[in-house]
């Protein structure tokens, strides 16, 4: 999709995607904060929220993490 939103981009202007950025950021941080890593592993249990539509969550929750998602619709 940046190849296609690129096109209609003057030529100066360099699209950045976010996804390798964030990621980056976050391994740094969780190098810094190992703490948050031992907090998160002491249950062993994922939980999904969404606002949005809980079928096409869970659908796309099962392809990423490889096994079955349940997220629970919430209102904000």
């Amino acid at each position: 999709m940046l190849p296609k939103l690129q096109e209609f981009c003057p030529p100066k202007v360099k699209l950045l995607a976010q996804g390798q950025i964030i990621a980056a950021s976050l391994v740094d941080y969780l190098q810094r904060h190992p703490e948050i890593e031992e907090r998160c592993a002491q249950n062993k249990n994922v939980s999904f929220f969404t606002t949005g539509d809980t079928v096409d969550f869970n659908n796309h929750g099962t392809l990423f993490y490889g096994t079955k998602v349940q997220a629970t619709h919430i209102v904000i």
